[in-house]
């Protein structure tokens, strides 16, 4: 804890109803000397109450600080059980006044210092800044009349400054010739002894931290893992990085009022030299009629040092500026010829998609060293403007061409139950869980072929893909399933099906 004491360099209100004594002349300078000599009392010739508005001095908040709170102190006599005076912590913002609740003194007391409670955030609501700072002010308000009047002889505002935490990494370092996703380690420091709740890992390439402009902050990094609550002082890299110089960099936080407080980045270098495997290359075609594209990768023989190797492959729905693995894409196991096959059930319709691939080898030790991508890959992923109903876990029982009579209106449901068990004191709320967005698909088959077809789906009780014909598409649960046939004059029997969703994460 820092504690910055702050004291009254002006009267901004409320001088002529209270009278000043011990020499000081302003209710300021009486209040801001240090000495119960000199203090203010509201004039007897006031009739109810009173309040004074006081200025305070301020401090200068640093890029490297941040406000955690602020309190009030009073040092006050009330001199009978009757005593009644209240001391406001408060700041000007933006032309308002703003105060939090009262320290309250009360009855009789001999000449003593009060404290308020520590506000982590200004009156108006926002966190503290150096604009609440500066406007730092107290009311102090007298309830009592001639012969109870109190005395008002210092008042303080502790502001409790946070510096910013500091941090030092060791490690990776050198040259690594065993691993692709070396360890990070580094050393956190606070001035205010508390400690690390967060940290934040981002590697670049030497081409990356060479660039002009380069900033730790906000430049696009190779790896970045992301703000992880965590007092963890090492971590893995979480991506396979190929041979090259790097960076790392990293930053650790500590909590102040339940947010991070960065430090700024601080970084090692180290160069990646691994016995890796040859890149592959990637054939992709997409069919229509099934609603796939194919992916063939063809490696080459197994990189002497390494044991094995499969295969990954990603696509990028945004030409090629970002990409992820595709479902069944990250560990493609080659045959004895090097060749390794999957398919891709989800690319979004009517667009280029782009494909690419690479080798991932794994040594006796199970540690695993990527290659470089091959050559990208586009396809066009037509669109044959019919409903396709896809099985996430299930691609077999797949189907397009469905005839979906409409898309009735959606909802989203929250259900919750309000009951009184004998002998509560307090209602039981049971909720169902936060869902997406609901709705029912109205489907009609009217063929024996066709019901054939979409009962599997129907029974699907995994996760669905739809697509519709204007190239939307979205992940869905079925919820509920009803069905009714009705039988046709040339003897077919047309089925009128209403399947209930909720929308999933893919």
């Amino acid at each position: 804890m820092a504690i910055t004491v702050v004291r009254p360099n002006a009267t901004a209100s409320g001088s002529t109803l209270f009278t000043i004594s011990g020499g000081s002349p302003t209710l300021n300078a009486a209040t801001s000397d240090d000495s119960d000599t000199t203090f203010f009392s509201k004039s007897t010739s006031i009739v109810g109450q009173a309040s004074a508005l006081l200025d305070f001095g301020t401090t200068t908040i640093t890029a490297s600080q941040r406000v955690k709170r602020v309190r009030i102190r009073a040092r006050v006599l009330t001199p009978t059980a009757a005593g009644r005076i209240n001391v406001y912590l408060g700041s000007r913002a933006d032309n308002q006044n703003y105060f939090h609740s009262a320290l309250a003194i009360r009855g009789l007391n001999s000449t003593t210092t009060f404290t308020g409670p520590f506000q982590t955030s200004a009156p108006n609501g926002e966190d503290w800044s150096q604009t609440t700072i500066d406007g730092l002010r107290a009311k102090v308000t007298e309830y009592n009349d001639t012969g109870v009047l109190g005395s008002i002889f210092e008042l303080y505002i502790d502001v409790d400054i946070s510096a910013k935490p500091t941090v030092t990494v060791s490690a990776p370092t050198g040259t690594i010739t065993t691993s692709a996703a070396p360890d990070v380690t580094w050393a956190y420091a606070d001035t205010d002894n508390e400690t690390q709740a967060y940290y934040q890992i981002k590697v670049f390439t030497a081409a990356q931290y060479g660039a002009g402009g380069f900033s730790a902050l906000t430049s696009t990094a190779t790896y970045d893992s992301g703000q992880i609550a965590s007092s963890d002082q090492t971590a893995v890299v979480g991506d396979l990085l190929l041979n090259g110089t790097y960076r790392a960099y990293v930053r650790v936080a500590k909590s102040v009022n339940g947010a991070p407080f960065f430090s700024d980045y601080a970084f090692s270098g180290f160069v990646l030299n691994n016995t890796i495997p040859s890149v592959p290359t990637l054939v992709a075609s997409w069919s229509s009629g099934l609603g796939k594209a194919t992916l063939t990768v063809t490696g080459q023989t197994v990189t002497v040092g390494l044991s094995s190797q499969y295969f990954e492959v990603e696509r990028s729905n945004d030409a090629g500026v970002t990409y992820s693995v595709i479902r069944e894409g990250e560990d493609i196991t080659p045959n004895a010829s090097f060749i390794g096959t999957t398919e891709d059930y989800e690319a979004p319709r009517g667009i280029v998609v782009y494909y690419r691939t690479r080798a991932v080898g794994v040594d006796a030790s199970s540690n695993e060293f990527p290659s470089a991508y091959g050559t990208v890959q586009q396809v066009l992923v037509t669109n044959d403007e019919t409903w396709w109903f896809k099985a996430i876990g299930d691609p077999d029982i797949n189907l397009g061409s469905v005839r979906v009579l409409a898309q009735l209106d959606t909802n989203i449901e929250e259900p919750n139950t309000i009951f009184r068990p004998l002998g509560a004191t307090r209602p039981i709320v049971v909720a169902g869980p936060l869902q997406g967005e609901d709705g029912i698909y109205s489907i009609k088959t009217i063929t024996e072929a066709e019901w054939d077809d979409f009962y599997p789906m129907l029974n699907y009780q995994g996760t669905i893909l739809v697509q519709d014909p204007l190239e939307n598409q979205k992940y869905i649960r079925i919820t509920a399933r009803t069905f009714t046939a009705e039988s046709m004059q040339d003897a077919t029997i047309h089925r009128n099906i209403e399947l209930a969703y909720v929308e999933v994460d893919e």
